[in-house]
């Protein structure tokens, strides 16, 4: 189902006039090709993505949160890039690295978010049923240096090794797993989930995001490598 152009077109211009961009606005067709969608961040000036030969990377700008649809105590919602994943089984394949320097809390979240159609996927929107994500994070101390896997609501974090290859995530029905693999070859798992409650969601999208406390320091997150169902999407 799609928006009619003419509601959209006058959703879009009635934002514009009061003088800052909806964060439940967005752009599809964010590369070249229109398999990607963009949801704005705060007057589109948190978060920055752009793809180039060696991957598509994803930098944070000051006082982003991914956990917000609204501005409030001095952050504001950051840019999310998303794209759809169809079905009920399937397999994404991360393959990432990433800078994220010493100093204030930052951390770059990626993973699978199903909700509601035509909804924000943001780690704190009232319309996901289930995310299953990782998080690469740093600061404020030297231990929050980590890569993490859980499912929101209720998982706990699983800390994996920050170097590994690729990144797993599945699903087969009402069942989602995730797991590693530090060689390309064999992998490991970390959970297996049954979310029978959220099996029916109506969308399904692997999202990338991004949260920074303060002065992000230049970091970034760059994707090498996204296969679903074992194509490269990249």
């Amino acid at each position: 189902m799609k928006i009619p152009a003419k509601i959209f077109c006058a959703a879009l211009t009635a934002v514009l006039a009061a003088g800052c961009l909806n964060p439940s606005v967005f752009r599809k067709g964010a590369f070249s090709v229109d398999d990607w969608e963009t949801w704005t961040s705060w007057n589109d000036s948190y978060g920055k993505h752009e793809l180039l030969p060696d991957g598509l990377y994803y930098r944070l700008t000051e006082r982003q949160d991914d956990s917000r649809d609204e501005a409030s105590g001095g952050y504001c919602p950051g840019l999310i890039i998303s794209r759809n994943v169809p079905g009920r089984k399937w397999r994404v394949d991360i393959e990432a690295d990433f800078k994220i320097p010493p100093g204030p809390a930052k951390r770059f979240s990626y993973g699978v978010w199903l909700g509601s159609d035509y909804s924000r996927p943001s780690l704190g929107s009232s319309a996901g049923a289930l995310q299953v994500l990782a998080q690469r994070q740093n600061g404020p101390n030297p231990e929050d240096d980590s890569l993490q896997v859980f499912y929101l609501p209720g998982g706990k974090p699983f800390k994996l090794p920050a170097d590994l290859k690729v990144l797993r995530f599945e699903r087969e029905d009402v069942f989602f797993t995730v797991s590693y693999s530090s060689d390309k070859k064999i992998f490991t798992p970390v959970f297996r989930l049954n979310a029978l409650s959220a099996a029916d969601a109506p969308a399904q999208k692997f999202f990338i995001s991004g949260f920074a406390g303060g002065n992000p320091g230049g970091a970034y997150a760059r994707f090498t490598s996204l296969k679903i169902n074992g194509t490269e999407v990249l």
